[in-house]
């Protein structure tokens, strides 16, 4: 074996030709993949010709002698000689024919690439089937700044196994070349590793499509192994951390996945190559699968913090449109430390507050003076209660519920005080109570007017007697004064009958015309209309309405009298339109009374419907007309609205539901 050893040290020692990249070996000039143990045996034969045919015979001869003997390689590895021997044979005759000699079958054998000793031939190109995911420039440049730093730190503990350097790059496309070769046995072995190590996870030990998902990851892989500029897995894969399968996995489960990865393809390498050329890939794997574990954890991280930057700013947006005031308050100095917008809406509506900052102001001061007390005792039994209430607070002219409780953060704790206004539900209350109290009026005054009207009733006939035979003129008008003074209280036993025990109306078909009409006709001779005129504007088409005929009539002569009242001046008028009105449930027919008196005051407007309410002078009115008009109307199915300018008048406008009865005549008939 020595002389053998001399031949390679002489081989050595030979000239090489130009260009780091030159082959000695093929002569083609790009990167080989030939070992160099066969370039040295190109390069000595380059020193002279007979140099070469001497070298060539003497192998040969070798080859024949010792077929089971091996040459040391330098680098760790060994070569057959019976192996070199034939390449050398190979080799002579491609020379003679300029033709560049192809690399042992074991040295590499490759599907689809270009460059310096690799097949030439068409192979299968792979492509992922899944969609492709976009990405910004700024999205990717951001990604090749981090790839940048982690490559980086690779460098420094895998050395010239992965960096940038012309070994490096040549050792990932080996890489690749290698991984597409074998890719169908990969994948499989990748997905039968994967179902093994997640056998008790459904969701990834019994996945469908995990092959054809393992295979599109393992041709981006391979995309970035060959040309570390191709971004597109990163790409996908911080996608997919945010919004994908992987958001929804954790970190370990990923990298279990890869180092299966990793050893499966390991465990290829191993069957096809030794010595250092092996250790190379090795190292190149390692890094390879470690970098994409370093950016997926970074990617990770982004993600989550992401998330938790979306939670946080759900959870300020949802505080700070809540429509309640909300405020944290420091339990050891109940001072305000944080609150939302309608908490600060709140603060500027506090007589003398605006003008300070609601953060940092002490809480009970933010109460009225006589309630500061309450508050900061509410504020302490919830530091010893964990929570707390306080119903009906009155704050800026409102009421407010508040709910306290105290929520520890971290290694503090705060009071969360949440103040729910409560006004609307108040004044139902107080409406409710009114009813209640009205309801018990009208009962009462139900049984006086019982007990009254039946004196009244004598005394109305005992005074009467005494009008038809008395012939002194001013004894007759101090009866008629009684009789109408009779009549007035007996009108009002009435109402307040009719308030408290309401008839059920007899709705029927009713000619509205009519009813004016004749209504109009009543009035005409009542003091109260002297000077006023009466204007009716009747819809000759009207058709007949369904109401109670009575009741209507007893709304038109509240209406009138209240108009009437309202117009005691020269000049005054009052009109009263009918007319058809299409809606959308349904047609209705309108009636309406306008007068020209002294109007409404807008803040009156709002009580006129109010039981005992009334603008009149004391003596003038009960208060009970209006009230009666609408629960009147509202009982037959209809609407009232009041429209009121002061100085210009009145405009009170009623909604009865339409008959079935087509036609002016039939109604009349009817009526």
């Amino acid at each position: 074996m020595i002389p053998l050893q001399a031949a390679f040290l002489l081989a050595d020692r030979a000239d090489r030709p130009t260009g780091a990249n030159a082959c000695t070996f093929c002569g083609v000039g790009q990167v080989c993949k030939v070992p160099r143990s066969l370039r040295r045996l190109r390069g000595f034969s380059l020193v002279s010709g007979a140099l070469r045919d001497l070298r060539r015979i003497f192998f040969l001869q070798i080859a024949q002698l010792f077929p089971k003997c091996y040459i040391p390689h330098r680098s760790g590895g060994i070569f057959r000689i019976a192996s070199a021997a034939r390449g050398l044979a190979e080799g002579v005759t491609r020379w003679r024919t300029s033709a560049p000699v192809s690399p042992p079958s074991s040295v590499m054998r490759q599907k689809d690439s270009q460059g310096c000793c690799r097949r030439k031939g068409k192979g299968p190109v792979f492509r992922p089937t899944d969609s492709a995911v976009e990405a910004s420039p700024e999205e990717l440049a951001g990604l090749r700044k981090q790839l940048e730093k982690i490559e980086g730190m690779l460098a420094v503990l895998f050395g010239t196994a992965y960096s940038r350097t012309a070994a490096s790059l040549d050792a990932r496309r080996q890489l690749a070349d290698f991984i597409e070769q074998h890719f169908d046995s990969v994948v499989t072995r990748w997905a039968e590793a994967i179902r093994a190590l997640f056998a008790d996870n459904d969701r990834l030990g019994a996945l469908q499509n995990l092959e054809s998902d393992l295979a599109n990851a393992l041709i981006r892989f391979v995309g970035h192994v060959r040309d570390p500029d191709d971004i597109a897995a990163y790409v996908y894969l911080r996608r997919h951390c945010e919004h994908g399968l992987l958001s929804r996995a954790k970190p370990s489960q990923f990298n279990t996945i890869h180092i299966a990865l990793k050893q499966v393809i390991l465990n290829h390498l191993s069957t096809r190559f030794h010595g250092q050329h092996h250790e190379i890939l090795r190292e190149t794997t390692v890094a390879a699968i470690d970098e994409r574990r370093l950016m997926v954890s970074q990617f990770y991280i982004e993600s989550r913090e992401q998330a938790l930057r979306l939670s946080e700013e759900k959870y300020r947006s949802s505080v700070d449109h809540a429509p309640d005031p909300m405020y944290e308050i420091d339990p050891e100095t109940l001072r305000v430390i944080g609150a939302n917008a309608a908490a600060e809406r709140l603060h500027r509506l506090i007589p003398g507050a605006a003008p300070t900052a609601l953060v940092g102001a002490y809480f009970p001061d933010l109460v009225a003076p006589e309630r500061g007390a309450e508050a900061a005792s509410h504020l302490r039994k919830v530091l010893d209660r964990g929570c707390g209430q306080v119903l009906d607070l009155p704050l800026a002219g409102a009421y407010f519920d508040v709910n306290s409780a105290l929520i520890p953060l971290g290694g503090r704790r705060f009071i969360h005080v949440i103040l729910h206004d409560v006004t609307q539900r108040r004044g139902m209350l107080e409406e409710l109570i009114k009813a209640e109290r009205l309801a018990a009026a009208g009962t009462f005054a139900a049984g006086v007017a019982h007990e009254v009207n039946n004196p009244l009733a004598s005394i109305f006939s005992l005074a009467q007697s005494l009008v038809e035979g008395e012939g002194d003129p001013m004894r007759r008008n101090m009866l008629h004064t009684i009789l109408a003074q009779i009549t007035r209280i007996s009108s009002t036993l009435k109402d307040l009958t009719n308030f408290a025990r309401p008839a059920a109306p007899e709705r029927r078909a009713l000619d509205l015309n009519a009813v004016v009409s004749e209504t109009l006709r009543l009035i005409a001779y009542n003091k109260r209309f002297n000077g006023i005129a009466l204007e009716p504007a009747l819809d000759p088409e009207l058709a007949p309405c369904f109401a109670d005929p009575n009741e209507i009539q007893q709304v038109l002569i509240n209406l009138l009298f209240n108009a009437a009242d309202a117009t005691q001046r020269e000049g005054g008028s009052i009109r009263v339109t009918t007319c058809n009105v299409a809606g959308e449930h349904g047609s209705r027919v309108m009636l309406r009374v306008e007068d020209n008196g002294i109007g409404i005051l807008r803040e009156h407007l709002e009580r006129i419907f109010d039981p005992f309410f009334t603008t009149k002078p004391s003596g003038s009115g009960t208060g009970l007309g209006l009230s009666l008009c609408q629960r009147i109307v509202l009982a037959n199915h209809g609407t009232i609205r009041v429209d009121s300018e002061v100085g210009k008048g009145t405009v009170v406008t009623i909604g009865l539901p339409a008959h079935e009865v087509e036609g002016r005549g039939q109604a009349s008939q009817l009526q």
